[in-house]
Parts: C-alpha cells; structure tokens; sequence
C-alpha cells in the first residue's frame, strides 16, 4: 500500500510538473513577442483610376525602430464606423524596409472608406491593427497656355462635384529621387471653388522633352492623398553626354584611356632592363674574378 502511494505522489509530481513547464513556455514565448507599430496611408492615383494602401511596419528596440520584415498582414474593409471587424479583403507581405502596398479592388471604394490593415497570428508580433478613413475626393487638372506661357490648373473636389476650398495642394516636376517644386510656394491653397492656378518654368528637361508634372494632395486627415499626374512634350530634350563608351579616366577598366596602358608599361619595361643589364654586369664581373 505504501509503494502504490509512493508511486501516485511520484506519478501526479510528475504531471505537475510537466503541466507548469508548458505553462511557463508558453507564456515565455507569448512575452518574448515584439510590439509592431503600424502606419497606414490611403493614396488615390486619378490618371490609373486606382487606389493603394501604404503600409509601414516598425519594432522599437534597443531605442531604435527597425523595419518588421516579411511580415504577413491582413486587410480588412469595414462597413461603417461602428463596424470593428469588417470584411477581409486580402493580404500583403511587408518587403526589407518594412513597407507593404495594397491595390483596393474598385468594388471596395465608396463616398468614404474605412480600412484596417491587422496583424494577426504572427509568430513573431504580437497582435495589432491601424485603421484609416477617408473620403472620396478628386484632383481635375490640366495644363493650359496663355500667350507664351503654360500654367497648371488643378481643382480639388469632393465625390458629389463639389469643390473643397483652404486645401494645400503640392505642385512639382517628378525627378528621379522626388518632385522639383513649380512656381514660387511650397503648396497651394485652393479657392471658394477648389480652384488653383501654377505657372510653369521655362526650359525644363525631360527625356525625348516629355515632362510629367504632378498635383497631391498629401497626408489629408479627411480625404487621404490624391494624385493627380499630367504630361507634355514641351520640355527641352535631354542631350546624352555621357563618356561611358570612351576611354576616359572614369570609364570602366575595358575603357582604360591609351596613354595610362602605354606610358606606365614603357616605364615599367625600362626600369627592368636597367635592372636586367646590372645583373649581368654583375655577373660577368664576378666570372672574371675568378
């Protein structure tokens, strides 16, 4: 009867055990889980009559925020305001910089949208979500000439046509690495009737002299970013002056210029026979001694 005690006590500590070793492993990993902060941006592009979802992903660490990367994120399409689950309407992975780009399906817009884009079931991350709501607004925008000079005009309106003033909208030149700013303000406030107007600059560049000018309205608490994209050819046309093909300094070792070959190998030839003739005098200097 002892020994089948013993044996019980030995047994249920051993359960025990094991019970609270899965416990404590469990709610180890659930800690050891890293708090993501999301950023959501809606953009609407007018000219390809579509939208995106920006999303940006960061972990804070060591005082430092870094990019979550490959990281799996739902989004969802809320009804109304009240609505805190919504319909999922798809996926995304978040790239290195931690940066994910979701196109909204045009059966998804309305007047107003509201999205949530969550973290869920991450093995890494813990749960979370971000929710952006806009409302439906548009750029109209074109470019006109008076006299010799071209202007943009640009107005801003809400889904029913109507126009929205005290907006700023950014006007510039798209160049490789951002926009070069036209006129002589940063932005452009719109009128009573949504209005703006943006002389162009005179001898601008492009490539084949196609120039692409852009209307935002950037980060807009209610109506999120629009862009509005517009094209020309009256730019002056980039010339190619590039030495790639030539041999110059710069150019690739296949392009190394004639005179750095040559001149360095006739130095080079004449130093080793220099060299060469004092080893053979020296050698015949000590064969005669001998």
């Amino acid at each position: 009867m002892i020994h089948f005690k013993t044996l019980f006590y030995k047994k249920s500590l051993l359960i025990f055990t094991v019970f609270v070793s899965l416990f404590c492993i469990k709610s180890f990993a659930q800690e050891d889980k890293k708090n993501a902060n999301l950023s959501v941006q809606f953009i609407k592009l007018m000219k390809e009559h579509s939208s995106t979802i920006e999303i940006v992903a960061q972990f804070k660490e060591k005082k430092i925020f870094s990019p979550c990367k490959n990281l799996m994120l739902s989004i969802y399409k809320l009804e109304n305001a009240e609505d805190t689950l919504g319909v999922k309407i798809g996926t995304c992975v978040t790239n290195d910089l931690g940066k994910a780009t979701f196109v909204i399906a045009k059966k998804y817009s309305g007047p107003s949208s509201s999205f949530t884009a969550k973290i869920e079931k991450s093995k890494v991350y813990e749960d979370n979500a971000e929710t952006i709501s806009v409302m439906n607004a548009s750029i109209e925008a074109s470019i006109e000439k008076t006299d010799s000079t071209y202007n943009i005009k640009a107005r801003l309106v809400d889904e029913n046509n109507n126009p929205i003033a005290d907006e700023a909208l950014l006007v510039g030149l798209k160049r490789t690495f951002g926009n070069l700013s036209m006129g002589e303000e940063d932005s452009y406030t719109t009128d009573a009737d949504g209005n703006i107007i943006v002389p162009i600059d005179k001898n601008l560049t492009g490539l084949n002299g196609v120039l692409n000018f852009q209307v935002i309205l950037k980060e807009n608490d209610t109506y999120g970013t629009v862009v509005a994209n517009l094209y020309s050819k009256f730019g002056v046309p980039i010339t190619d002056k590039s030495t790639f093909d030539k041999r110059t300094m710069w150019s690739p070792p296949t392009k190394t210029p004639l005179f750095i070959l040559i001149i360095p190998n006739i130095i080079l030839i004449g130093i080793w026979s220099i060299l060469t003739m004092l080893l053979i005098n020296l050698y015949k200097i000590y064969k005669s001694k001998n």
